[in-house]
């Protein structure tokens, strides 16, 4: 409790040399302030200031945040989109409406008049345009912009975009995800990972940057009064890393927890009836890596053993404290509308085993170790530090049909980093952006692809390769006719299931809890916010949300 007041001091201190100073910052390093709309809150009454938990995700511009999902909404407090999501479905943004040709590979977008940059200057069609350019030229790897062929500037406010073929889900993954920048700002920009100056968050977005203290990890950003889709609901947000956020909502020191464990946030709504929780879908997976490099992790029968040996559902109940569901072989959560049953392999010690020795593999020494080709099946694990207790499970599981794990658990991002490098043989991780669009399978394919998709979802390693999965991955992408892709979407999730390239151990349910007596109206993206992430960070809550203290 001593963490989180101390914090909230700092919290309070940095508000109070805000008001009094703009520190100057050097173009190196992050500025502590940033210029703000000058039109003071309305005197009529408090100042609306909203506090909630966070991360500390670096400077809150386009390449410079965290790559994680919620680095890039921080982002989007401040950079708007053509399109963007809300709970229901696709909604307009910076585009007002849009039409796409009968061979729906041409989009023309028609821009809202009244969107302006916090600058004051006006968004337009050459601005949407040089910034589809400038991430073809600069990679974000938040969104990808190889589907594009060309776009155009048509007038001052209309836009249109020729695709290179049909790409289904380019309204979704691309126009709902390329941040809308300035030209007038970036056009001189040639290092966009170095740029965190002010000018660095100009955006159109309802929110702006007011400061950021990369040390506390404190981000606080006022309302844009200005903002063209109606009136902001709050006048501040502040967003801290906070230790344990269930005791700062109780000790009314945040408003909304959004980082809240699973447990505490039931433990919560059943013993205080002042906050409300809400529960989110469960689009955060956690799965075993495999590096195929080495030659007996290629045999299939190999990877079916282990899943067949792992208790998924004892894995959940004691490892994750029951806030998670059980994983599916096939991948794609069961509560997506892209979901097709495939083969189950039912937790089931004796039948991994023969599994093992269907391939050759077996003790022939009597050391409780499995062989093949006279190599034992002995492999380093390696596992974020939070993920000890399941580590352990997996290790004790396996160990009972004969694989011998020694798990080395390190932070998340070295975990993450190495296996983007392949330098590891098994790994566990767990990554959002798991849900929406079926781009999401792009993980397994093994050939160049012009889907977009996080790149914390690759496989990592040597790649699984399947000729009929790439196949059938790039028909379903072009695939118009929503029935008949979704059987092309089920046969993916088949070969997933029966060659398992990566194991789907469990999905992280999501949840948050808030005091509606101070802000209400939060709510859950449909398929995630962007590119599917699962949290309660929609921006749209800022206009449609409601204050009420």
């Amino acid at each position: 409790m001593k963490k989180i007041t101390s914090l909230f001091f700092v919290i309070i201190l940095t508000l109070s040399l805000a008001a009094c100073a703009a520190p100057s910052a050097s173009p190196a390093e992050a500025p502590t302030e940033t210029p703000q709309n000058s039109q003071e809150p309305q005197p009529e009454r408090e100042e609306r200031v909203l506090r909630m938990d966070g991360d500390n995700l670096g400077y809150p511009s386009i390449y410079t945040s965290s790559p994680k999902g919620r680095g890039y909404l921080l982002v989007s407090f401040t950079f708007d989109t053509l399109v963007w999501k809300d709970d229901s479905g696709t909604v307009p943004l910076l585009a007002n409406e849009w039409k796409v040709s009968d061979d729906n590979k041409t989009y023309t977008f028609y821009l809202n008049k009244d969107a302006r940059f916090t600058d004051g200057q006006p968004v337009t069609a050459e601005d949407v345009k040089f910034s589809f350019e400038y991430i073809k030229e600069h990679p974000y790897q938040w969104v990808s912009v190889a589907p594009v062929e060309k776009i155009s500037a048509l007038d001052e406010y209309t836009v249109e975009i020729v695709l290179k073929d049909i790409f289904v889900p380019f309204l979704t993954d691309v126009a709902g995800n390329v941040p809308i920048m300035p030209k007038h700002i970036w056009e001189n920009v040639t290092e966009p990972e170095k740029f965190n100056t002010a000018e660095a968050v100009i955006g159109s977005g309802p929110l702006v940057l007011e400061s950021y203290n990369k040390e506390t990890g404190v981000y606080i950003y006022n309302a844009n009064k200005d903002y063209f889709l109606g009136n902001i609901q709050i006048d501040k947000l502040i967003m801290s890393p906070i230790e344990n956020t269930k005791e700062a909502l109780v000790a009314d020191e945040i408003d909304m927890a959004s980082n809240i464990k699973y447990g505490e946030a039931m433990k919560l709504k059943e013993e205080n009836t002042k906050y409300a929780v809400i529960e989110g879908p469960g689009l955060w997976v956690g799965r075993m890596y495999f590096n195929f490099g080495v030659e007996e992790l290629n045999i299939k029968e190999v990877r079916q053993a282990m899943y067949t040996a792992i208790n998924r559902d004892e894995l959940v109940k004691k490892a994750l404290k029951s806030a998670a569901e059980p994983g599916n072989p096939g991948h794609i959560h069961p509560t997506s509308e892209w979901y097709s049953p495939v083969k189950e392999y039912t937790f089931d010690t004796e039948a991994a085993k023969a599994l093992l020795a269907s391939v050759g593999i077996a003790d022939t020494n009597g050391d409780s170790v499995v062989e093949y080709n006279g190599k034992e099946l002995i492999y380093e694990f390696i596992v974020p530090e939070d993920q000890v207790p399941l580590a352990e499970l997996v290790t004790k599981y396996l160990g009972d049909i004969g694989i011998k794990l020694d798990v080395k658990a390190m932070d998340q991002n070295s975990v993450a980093s190495l296996i983007k490098e392949g330098k590891f043989t098994l790994a566990f991780n767990g990554h959002g952006s798991f849900g929406g669009d079926p781009v999401l399978l792009k993980g397994f394919v093994s050939e160049k692809t012009d889907a977009s998709t996080p790149q914390v979802t690759t496989q990592g390693g040597q790649n699984w390769y399947n000729a009929e999965f790439n196949k059938i991955f790039n028909e379903q992408l072009v695939e118009l006719n929503k029935d008949k892709r979704y059987e092309l979407v089920e046969d993916l999730q088949g070969i997933i299931a029966e060659e398992l390239p990566t194991l789907t151990l469990f999905y992280k349910k999501s949840c948050s809890a808030y005091n509606p007596e101070v802000f209400d109206g939060w709510f859950y993206t449909q398929d995630g916010v962007s590119l599917a992430v699962p949290t309660i960070h929609n921006k749209l809550v800022f206009i449609r949300g409601q204050w009420n203290k």
